[in-house]
């Protein structure tokens, strides 16, 4: 709480002193996302103030989208931008030289049927998987999950470079033609795992969408399992009707 500060002795409104503070301190990066703020009544017995004053802040905030209220769990921080694409061009954020690529994980493996399936692989191929974390402003725009068979991406597992964007290394490292995408998208709800990745609270709801990339010989030279946090998340589909 020591990031408001409020004068009585000036002519500006409490209410407005203390919105301005806590929106200064969210500016600033002192509150994150999901940070969650005092109650009306602690500040009102830390500075001596009315509710009314502080019920005026709060609402001031919230209607600027800096905060929400979560019934019966208290006042949070919701600082965080909407990622609003075409579904159609859903990697759009991979050309934003803003977003921050952050990998966890990498590893090869040999033992997943249902990955075999989706890379149309056999049996006894392997591939290398990559976990990331693409961030905006900070804050995750997505978790996202890469699979790329083997046979494909010769020596990866020896040359792996980390924070590479998928379609870069597809295209510019290996020189694979990306003839077309094929997209498909659900809803579910975050584990305790992803949503500590996303950086929400966990049962929220988060978009699914499962990407098989085809080369120009209609192989499957990869496959993404993409995690949008649903709050911050919105996609257009485009409908074109047959004359």
């Amino acid at each position: 709480m020591d990031y408001i500060f409020i004068d009585k002795t000036i002519k500006t409104s409490i209410y407005k002193q203390i919105a301005s503070s806590i929106a200064d301190a969210i500016d600033r990066g002192r509150l994150t996302y999901n940070d969650k703020l005092p109650t009306e009544k602690e500040i009102c017995e830390v500075f001596g103030v009315s509710q009314t004053a502080v019920k005026m802040a709060y609402q001031q905030l919230i209607d600027q989208d800096k905060i929400k209220r979560i019934k019966g769990k208290g006042t949070f921080v919701t600082n965080r931008s909407t990622y609003h694409q075409d579904f159609l061009n859903v990697y759009q954020f991979e050309s934003n030289p803003q977003n921050e690529i952050q990998d966890i994980l990498f590893d090869c493996v040999d033992d997943e049927y249902m990955i075999k399936r989706m890379l149309k692989m056999d049996t006894n191929e392997s591939f290398c998987v990559i976990h990331r974390i693409i961030k905006s402003n900070s804050n995750p725009l997505l978790y996202q999950h890469i699979y790329l068979p083997e046979k494909h991406y010769p020596k990866l597992k020896k040359n792996y470079v980390s924070n590479v964007g998928v379609f870069s290394l597809i295209q510019d490292t290996y020189h694979h033609p990306i003839h077309h995408l094929q997209n498909t998208f659900s809803p579910t709800l975050a584990s305790s795992a992803e949503a500590q990745l996303l950086n929400i609270l966990p049962g929220e709801a988060i978009y699914l969408i499962r990407t098989q990339i085809y080369d120009d010989e209609q192989h499957v030279i990869g496959y993404i399992v993409n995690y949008f946090p649903g709050e911050f998340s919105s996609f257009e589909v485009t409908v074109h009707a047959k004359p």
